[in-house]
């Protein structure tokens, strides 16, 4: 029988753990962190994005900058008024004016106070920020893949397999439930026993939602991005993170397929996504038609779908789609059929602007092995074949049920575990946050909390590659 290109599942206990132990080198310290702030240049570009005051009124006691890296380092710190504390002291608040030293001078740096803003100044600021939340995100998301590009992820002059992709050339992307900063669902509520009215805040961006594990989490949903080179912790870059409303058309998927063809697009070097079941054929399809690859697992309700049946000369063979994967139905003497997984032995994407993919399969016959060619990846439509014979003609959704690298093979277990990224990424958000609750009520002020959180996790990723590459032998 041929060899199949993806290779054989490996069965659960007979598979090599991979993931690396985390050992004491890998800790950062709260200083470290915001030191790590304080010298990325990208806050210093963030900051020069803001449009700049005006010459009436009240000259502002701090720069925009100032409150952007109280940003990164309430997500460090994990709240606001442990912020407030900690950069009120002097001697933590002189990081920050040593890194704008380096990047703006002395003579810009010895324009920041002496001392953090208090609580109430961050307050009047954040609301002034939040109208410019959309557009401090606009201006960092080049910022952010500048950084992957510069630390050797999604390098275009590097060799691509297909069937073999690396983690640096994948994006792992995935969405999550933040939990509502207040249990309150309505902005009223009655005491059945006194009649006594209370009012209470709501977050309007909280709607009940539920997760992968059919939990039910009331908060807003955001869908992020990020990826990685080698295993080293806390090297990972987050590329962009997105709001994903309630009943948005598509859903959560949607909104990882916009963000993943915009990162696409800005970086010829990253093959596809790697993502969770949420990503369904109609997914895959955009993202397959752009020519890239989607790594997830097949929708349990998927059953196997006829496809096809060849009569090359003396013999008959009828193709099922099973699994993610072509199957030929084989009858056994006693009655019974079973869908038997065809080998594979290329993974074929051809196109210029319009991608299309195909499996070669290899079909085992008494009479000598057939070679013959699948559409993988992508559903055609009416007007891209002759009439009658389009996917869509005779429903038959063939991305949902044909995957570039099926599901149960070896080659889908060694790349999909790099989606725990995504599920890293998610821990580490929800670590930051004072009792794992959102701290910002609204959309807008969200995403400067989340502005902060990736702006604070990449600033410490840009410093240990740093520090990494002088470590390294030159010559």
């Amino acid at each position: 029988m041929p060899e199949d290109l993806f290779g054989d599942a490996v069965p659960p206990t007979q598979r090599i753990r991979r993931k690396r132990a985390f050992r004491d080198t890998d800790r950062r310290t709260l200083g470290e962190r915001l030191s790590d702030c304080a010298h990325n240049p990208d806050l210093y570009e963030l900051a020069a994005s803001l449009p700049q005051p005006g010459s009436v009124g009240r000259p502002r006691g701090y720069p925009d900058l100032a409150f952007l890296y109280f940003l990164a380092a309430r997500s460090v710190l994990h709240s606001a008024r442990r912020a407030v504390a900690h950069l009120e002291d002097p001697e933590v608040w002189a990081i920050l004016k040593s890194g704008a030293a380096s990047a703006l001078g002395p003579q810009e740096a010895a324009r920041i106070p002496a001392w953090g803003p208090t609580r109430a100044q961050w307050l009047r600021a954040q609301k002034r920020l939040c109208g410019h939340s959309h557009d401090l995100w606009e201006a960092y998301r080049p910022l952010a893949l500048r950084q992957a590009l510069a630390q050797g992820i999604f390098p275009e002059d590097e060799t691509r397999s297909w069937s073999n992709p690396q983690r640096h050339q994948l994006i792992a992307a995935d969405g999550t439930v933040l939990k509502s900063p207040t249990l309150a669902r309505a902005k009223q509520s009655v005491d059945l026993k006194t009649g006594e009215i209370r009012n209470h805040r709501v977050d309007p961006a909280s709607v009940p939602q539920r997760e992968g594990g059919g939990t039910e989490v009331y908060g807003p949903k955001y869908v992020f991005f990020s990826a990685r080179r080698g295993s080293d912790y806390m090297t990972r870059v987050f590329l962009d993170c997105r709001y994903a409303p309630h009943l948005h058309p598509g859903g959560e998927a949607a909104v990882g397929v916009s963000g993943a063809l915009d990162i696409m697009a800005a970086a010829p070097g990253c093959m596809g996504l790697l993502y969770d079941g949420a990503m369904r054929g109609v997914h895959r399809d955009a993202i397959a038609r752009h020519g890239g690859l989607v790594i997830n697992k097949q929708h349990k309700g998927n059953e196997p779908q006829f496809l096809e049946t060849l009569r090359p000369a003396r013999c008959n063979h009828q193709l099922w789609a099973a699994s993610g994967r072509v199957a030929e139905k084989v009858h056994f003497a006693d009655g019974t059929t079973a869908l038997a997984p065809v080998p594979i032995r290329r993974l074929e994407r051809r196109g210029t602007h319009g991608f299309r993919w195909y499996h070669v399969l290899m079909i085992p016959c008494r009479h000598g092995t057939h070679e013959h060619r699948v559409t993988v990846g992508t559903t055609s439509r009416a007007d891209e074949r002759p009439p009658g014979q389009s996917d869509e003609e005779r429903r038959f959704h063939r991305a949902e049920h044909l995957q570039q690298i099926p599901e149960f093979t070896r080659a889908h277990q060694l790349i999909y575990p790099y989606r725990s990224d995504a599920e890293s990424g998610h821990a580490q958000l929800d670590a930051s946050l004072w009792n794992g609750r959102l701290i910002s009520y609204g959309v807008e002020a969200q995403q400067l909390l989340t502005l902060g959180f990736v702006l604070a996790q990449n600033s410490t990723s840009r410093a240990l590659h740093q520090s990494s590459a002088q470590l390294q032998p030159t010559g």
